[in-house]
């Protein structure tokens, strides 16, 4: 694949012409998507990469081999499969991390894999929120949203579920026996082929409050704020400041303060965190999922592609409701069901 030897080629000029990982997000990135690991928490992948001139080549332990040779097939990205005992390891030293920055500019397969992606996990939402009833427990509805997700490919790091009672508390509501209860939030950070992404959908069943529809239309117009200034080369800063601007003007000017807002995604669940100061820009063609939040239970968060065409929402559900923001860009209302 040409796109596999160009990212040997910039991974090679970045690492000073030798580059040995097992840095998980490297490795999905190096190989395109495969390379899936046995145990996805892991902190280190059980593939190593080993670049160094015309030999590229995967290292990994030979009890995987048939696995590997059946389902892999890295040698279709130009790499060697390279088995080692699994009771010796391979004795290579890592090269320092030098992958970051070119991971978040995106190649026009991982655009339409991360497509693929977003499409899949709004389904996998929608399948859920079919699901639900106000008699489940968080505990009930977490397990239905990542079995959804596990159905169509995906492994879910991250399944945070907040019924009507932890809902107005928690900003990362990580889900308890409690009963889901007349309203409530589930979030979803999914990854498929190395590729990450997050979505969360407010639900009610009946109307919605009055006071929670107020908080979660001016949390909407805070996302469409940090989505419209989301362009190639604006430092992630910059972005930011944007969307605080949004907090403030809807009277909610320290909002930001309280939990993190989300910025780059990719190869990793955030692969950039914005701050006020954070300087990295965004390239030309790259992934982001803000996720603006405001006490008492109101939160907004979809994943897009950000390129010289504009932001597009991948992960988008204009069958279950959005608010037309003051930007013009479409934000998830609460789901009645």
């Amino acid at each position: 694949m040409i796109e596999a030897a160009r990212k040997r080629e910039l991974a090679l000029d970045a690492a000073g012409g030798r580059l040995v990982t097992s840095r998980p997000a490297d490795v999905r990135w190096l190989l395109c998507g495969r390379g899936r690991p046995v145990d996805a928490a892991a902190s280190s992948s059980p593939y190593t990469v080993v670049l160094d001139g015309d030999s590229p080549r995967v290292l990994y332990q030979d009890i995987e081999r048939s696995r590997v040779e059946a389902e892999e097939r890295w040698q279709e990205l130009g790499y060697e499969a390279v088995p080692y005992p699994w009771f010796e390891g391979h004795g290579l030293e890592q090269t320092a991390p030098v992958l970051d920055e070119l991971r978040r500019e995106l190649c026009g397969e991982e655009l339409q894999r991360y497509r693929a992606a977003g499409r899949d996990a709004a389904d996998a939402m929608r399948a859920t929120l079919g699901a639900l009833a106000p008699e489940l427990t968080e505990r009930e509805a977490a397990a239905e949203l990542a079995r959804q997700a596990r159905l169509r490919g995906f492994f879910p790091p991250v399944v945070l579920v907040a019924g009507a009672e932890r809902q107005r508390t928690h900003r990362h509501p990580l889900p308890t026996g409690a009963p889901f209860g007349p309203h409530g939030l589930l979030a979803i950070t999914a990854e498929r082929e190395g590729l990450h992404v997050s979505l969360t959908r407010l639900v009610s069943f009946g109307p919605a409050p009055e006071a929670l529809a107020r908080l979660v239309a001016a949390c909407a117009e805070v996302d469409a704020a940090f989505l419209g200034a989301s362009r190639p080369g604006a430092p992630l800063g910059e972005v930011f400041s944007v969307g605080e601007r949004a907090y403030a003007e809807r009277g909610f000017e320290d909002e930001w303060r309280r939990h993190h807002q989300g910025g780059l995604t990719g190869y990793r669940g955030r692969e950039v965190f914005a701050t006020p100061d954070e300087a990295a820009v965004i390239p030309s063609a790259a992934a982001v999922a803000w996720n603006p939040s405001i006490a008492g239970g109101a939160k907004s968060e979809y994943t897009a592609l950000v390129t010289e065409d504009g932001v597009e929402v991948i992960t988008r559900t204009t069958d279950l409701g959005e608010y037309e923001t003051a930007s013009g860009l479409a934000r998830p209302r609460i789901v009645e069901l």
